[in-house]
């Protein structure tokens, strides 16, 4: 009896202890100038800061409420939030998955320094911390002036583009294995990053931080070719364009020799993501409609917007878990985006559809052509097999799919044209000689879908999923810079909530619209 009632205490009392605990402190430096000390709490390895000590040396305050188990921390007007026993954070009314993010230790909030050093803080803050784990001191370090890196995977090349806070001093170097690197003085990221690309002509790049500079490090793939390197402004950003290397075709092609020195390229009907006949049809048919020309699009005075509201009528969308149907929360939020548009000054809007009716894919980018469309925009929702799946994902065209998920969801998105009939299909070949013409889109297309992305990842509770380009028919059709918004998963149950959610699809537009504005700011128009 006395050894079974020892046991129970035992266990009790390894129950009731706090694993591996340790209390201690942290230096934090301003500028590499000493400021203070911060009470710190390590649990199983893990170190969390005293919250309020932590605000108060980096200039902020924290808001604690216990009894629903909140604490706000808030910058430099910028705010997050954090919640006990949750993974999951709010970045100026954003929600972000983050790990234990919050503790209570004798009545006192503990937050993770994991987040701290996180690019999540930077963003949310606009300066970064480092931790030194050796000196045990945190350090707050200058303004981040590097706010993204994209990248863009065309037929021909690959580009990576950094942007940035103001104009910086940089140089590029490329060894003999073919690794480039990117040196940015006076560079601030957000936080280091690996980013993996794969798609033949770069692996991917690393973002690293150093004392005085970032360093963007490129990984070559198979295919990696020529380096160009250059600075823009408006917004001030530094391109990195990696040319595919192609082989040499040393047969004769169309019955003349090629030059020399000159890649013949044979194209296939994949390289355009149609069937082999879908393509021999369109090659046969040779009657791709008339192509306007590039100068009646560039029109001053207001811009014109095409927005597209995805499937509708016969055609529902995708599976849902529950609530709305694609076809009905598409609408729903075009309408939002239409209403904030029509709002201003700059522009002139139109919708594909205002109910639920059936549209053709082919008669939606007929009406953006017809109406001469400066941008078109089509909005969906996703869906996936996998119940895992979530978060956004923002399409540009390209006759190749950026990897092949994209190029399945292209596939759905095209699969309406079975409803269509006959003409609709014998359509898709004709797309197929035009897409050819319509290249000079897919670079501003590339860049609005950018910029969208970045308004998504700031204004929605999505995850993000990245800017991917795919063979959307009716991306190919429309002679205009054209993205498609997937919004969400709506075979992911907390995707379906947050769709379902009317503030939330809100918030889907607005980020949308602000994409668009951005876009118009950069291009200069007024």
């Amino acid at each position: 009896m006395f050894k079974r009632a020892l046991a129970v205490l035992l266990m009790t009392a390894a129950l009731c202890a706090p694993a591996l605990a340790k209390v201690a402190e942290i230096s934090f430096l301003k500028n590499g100038v000493y400021s203070g000390k911060v009470a710190t709490y390590s649990l199983s390895g893990a170190v969390y800061l005293d919250a309020s000590q932590a605000a108060k040396a980096m200039g902020g305050k924290i808001y604690w409420y216990p009894v629903s188990g909140k604490l706000l921390l808030q910058i430099r007007g910028n705010k997050v939030v954090f919640f006990m026993k949750s993974d999951s954070v709010l970045i100026n009314d954003e929600k972000t998955a983050f790990p234990n993010p919050l503790i209570v230790r004798g009545g006192k909030a503990f937050l993770a320094l994991d987040f701290f050093v996180s690019r999540y803080f930077g963003r949310a803050f606009g300066f970064r911390l480092d931790y030194n784990k050796e000196t045990g001191s945190l350090s707050a370090q200058r303004d981040i002036n590097i706010t993204s890196v994209n990248y863009f995977s065309y037929q021909d090349k690959t580009r990576i583009v950094v942007y940035m806070e103001e104009p910086l001093e940089w140089q590029s170097s490329q060894k003999e294995n073919n690794l480039v690197t990117l040196t940015i003085a006076g560079g601030v990221l957000a936080g280091e990053e690996k980013i993996s690309i794969g798609d033949g002509v770069v692996r991917g790049f690393d973002l690293v931080q150093e004392n005085k500079m970032a360093r963007l490090v490129i990984n070559p793939d198979a295919n990696f070719g020529k380096v160009d390197a250059f600075r823009l402004s408006d917004p001030d950003r530094i391109v990195i364009d990696v040319s595919k290397r192609v082989a040499v075709i040393s047969q004769a092609v169309g019955g003349s020799e090629p030059e020399a020195d000159t890649p013949v390229i044979a194209p296939s009907a994949g390289d355009f993501g149609l069937s082999a006949a879908t393509a021999a049809a369109g090659a046969a048919a040779r009657t791709a409609p008339n192509i306007p020309d590039k100068m009646v699009l560039e029109r001053s005075g207001r811009k014109k917007i095409v927005i597209d509201s995805g499937h509708g009528g016969k055609d529902a969308g995708g599976k849902k878990l529950f609530g709305l149907k694609e076809k009905e929360m598409n609408l729903l939020v075009a309408k939002e985006l239409y209403d904030l548009l029509k709002g201003g000054e700059m522009f002139d809007v139109l919708l594909t559809r205002s109910n639920d009716e059936f549209v053709p894919l082919a008669e939606r980018s007929g009406i953006a052509n017809s109406y001469k469309a400066d941008i078109f925009v089509s909005i969906h929702a996703n869906a996936s097999r996998d119940r895992k799946e979530k978060g956004f994902e923002v399409y540009f065209m390209s006759e190749k799919a950026s990897d092949p998920g994209a190029a399945e969801v292209a596939d759905y998105e095209n699969s309406v044209l079975g409803l269509e009939g006959e003409d609709g299909a014998s359509d898709a070949a004709a797309m197929l000689l035009h897409s050819m013409a319509r290249n000079e889109y897919v670079n501003e297309g590339s860049r609005l879908a950018g910029l969208v992305a970045g308004e998504m990842v700031k204004k929605t509770p999505f995850a993000d999923r990245g800017v991917k380009q795919a063979a959307f028919y009716v991306l190919r059709g429309t002679y205009s810079p054209g993205i498609l918004v997937e919004m969400g998963f709506m075979t992911n149950s907390i995707d379906q909530k947050n769709l379902n959610d009317k503030k939330v699809r809100t918030k889907i537009a607005n980020a949308i619209y602000r994409g668009i504005t951005k876009y118009a700011e950069m291009k200069q128009w007024k």
